[in-house]
């Protein structure tokens, strides 16, 4: 039976972890993760609960280097990725006989990089999913051992996403984690003339553009709902208001982009470029708790614009 070594944090971490360990308990030599308990999304507690509740081993890196000595301390024969954020060098890839495997949030070539399911709900694609893939020298390009896929609805929100390509992960491992682990399974390599590639995003790239399509705008704000920072704007250039759910309206508005036009007891209409509104739902401003636009935005002369810095 060969070693496993699983590296990651957070929920589909955790998850994954679970899963693979009930598949194979045997196999599974160590944990390494990471101690993100500053994150809203942390798990780190229910990870070191699951070490002392399974008798396995848990290793917590303090930083990259300690990451890459903590897993070949384990001698694992194979390492599964799961939400982890450090570089693993070429050295410690070549140590591990059977490589390490992780899952990445795209259907592979495509979205290679940085966020890819929220540039993929960004750029309006209808097909999403996940890639369990091995590593190789250059980023999220080695061959690839199985996908899936979900659709995006209308209406779907990014943590709506999330949820889907979390259970689908468990039903995929289950199907597939046996056969990696017989040597039954082989990895089909990636297209790379198919490639696309994503940058890495901070909070601030989450500004709205309202001179953009209202589409366009929608697409940019339910790709980074919760659990994600929230796309945002200011009132009249001074106040940070941060758009968490929102509608687009088959109607045509004239006025200027980001003008305040309708207020309604569901929510309030703002102008997009294209002379659409979009229908704000739910917001908060400067970093208060979530509540009703509508409690919020109160006046036709309010103006939704960039942030003066």
């Amino acid at each position: 039976m060969s070693r496993v070594v699983f590296i990651g944090s957070k929920h589909l971490g955790l998850n994954c972890l679970k899963r693979i360990h009930e598949l194979a308990p045997s196999s599974l030599a160590g944990v390494v993760t990471i101690d993100d308990s500053s994150d809203t999304r942390t798990v780190f507690d229910q990870f070191q609960s699951f070490g002392d509740a399974n008798a396995v081993r848990v290793e917590v890196a303090k930083h990259r280097r300690d990451s890459e000595r903590l897993i070949c301390s384990l001698e694992p024969d194979i390492c599964l990725v799961v939400g982890w954020y450090w570089l693993i060098t070429k050295d410690t890839l070549n140590k591990v006989p059977r490589g390490f495997l992780g899952i990445h949030n795209s259907l592979l070539p495509k979205y290679r990089g940085a966020a890819p399911l929220v540039w993929a709900i960004i750029n309006g694609d209808s097909e999403l999913g996940f890639s369990l893939f091995s590593f190789a020298d250059s980023m999220d390009d080695g061959p690839v051992w199985g996908q899936r896929t979900v659709s995006l609805q209308d209406d779907d929100y990014i943590g709506d996403v999330l949820q889907r390509l979390k259970d689908e992960a468990m039903v995929f491992l289950t199907d597939i984690w046996p056969s990696i682990l017989e040597g039954s399974v082989v990895p089909i390599p990636q297209d790379q003339s198919e490639a696309t590639f994503c940058s890495f995003r901070t909070p601030e790239d989450g500004e709205i553009d309202w001179k953009r399509p209202a589409r366009e705008i929608y697409n940019f704000i339910r790709a980074q709902s919760a659990p994600y920072p929230g796309a945002y704007t200011s009132i009249d250039g001074t106040t940070k208001l941060t758009v968490w759910r929102a509608k687009p309206v088959d109607l045509c508005f004239y006025g200027t982009p980001g003008q305040v036009a309708q207020l309604q007891h569901n929510g309030v209409y703002v102008i997009c470029g294209d002379n659409r509104p979009l229908l704000l739902e739910e917001v908060s401003i400067a970093g208060d708790g979530m509540a009703p636009a509508q409690d919020v935005l109160k006046s036709l002369k309010q103006r939704l614009s960039p942030m003066i810095r």
